[in-house]
Formats: structure tokens, C-alpha cells, sequence
């Protein structure tokens, strides 16, 4: 973890997932657990149904850049990776689901049930402004 990160465990952190707009937000305090990372890395255990999200260089394979003026969340475009969890976990539907993560010191990275992930009550729309689900 980064000297510059003000991450306090104990903090909740959690990934919405927006179905219908193909669409991943990672929460500044995702961004905090890991050090404000430049790039990041998701990587699925189907077998377990987990994602795990960790900090990575540009050189990674399938490396996610965070632009520099990222403040409160991180949008990121999620079209194959989400089509991936759809067929997982069998959702039939495209309402937007929180996933709640547990960070792992010894890795410096972030696990994610997909096992625990419930409806989002807000959804965050490509502008950022939020609005209720339809």
C-alpha cells in the first residue's frame, strides 16, 4: 500500500456494478485501499465467483489506466468483463449490484464476492450524476 493513502480498515469497500450501461465504478475508498493507483487489474476466479482487483503496471496484461483527475469514483467501460459476470452468476437482469470487497494486506489487493452482491439503490449515469434506477 501507498504512503500516500489514507485507507483505515474496517473501511467498507465496494464495486457497483452497472449492467445496463456496461459500466464498472470503483469508490475512492477502493482507490485508497490500493494506493490511488495509475493502473489496475481485474482478474475473475469463476470456479469461487470472485473478483480480485489489485494495482499493476501499463506493461499487465489487460492493465485498466485511472486518469489522473479521478476524485470521488472511477468509471471504468466493462462490456466483456460484465457480459463474463452476467453468465456466472446468471443474473437475467440489468439492474446495477454493489459488490462488497474485503482487502488483502499481504497482496495489496481487494476481493469481491459476487456472492454478496445486492441491488444498487442509485445508479451512476456515464455523467456522474446520480439518478434512480428505472
Amino acid at each position: 500500500m501507498s504512503a500516500y493513502t489514507s485507507f483505515t480498515p474496517g473501511t467498507q469497500l465496494t464495486l457497483t456494478l452497472c449492467l445496463d450501461e456496461d459500466s464498472i465504478l470503483l469508490g475512492e475508498s477502493v482507490l485508497e485501499a490500493l494506493g490511488h493507483p495509475r493502473q489496475v487489474q481485474m482478474l475473475i476466479n469463476e470456479e469461487r465467483q470472485m473478483i480480485l482487483l489489485q494495482a499493476c503496471t501499463v506493461n499487465d496484461r489487460e492493465a485498466i489506466v485511472i486518469p489522473p483527475m479521478t476524485l470521488e469514483h472511477f468509471e471504468m467501460s466493462g462490456h466483456a468483463l460484465l457480459k463474463r459476470i452476467r453468465k456466472l452468476t446468471g443474473w437475467t437482469d440489468s439492474r446495477p449490484r454493489v459488490v462488497f470487497g474485503s482487502y488483502l494486506p499481504t497482496h495489496s489487493a481487494i476481493v469481491f464476492d459476487l456472492h454478496s452482491a445486492q441491488l444498487s439503490p442509485l445508479q451512476m449515469p456515464l455523467d456522474g450524476s446520480p439518478r434512480n434506477p428505472s
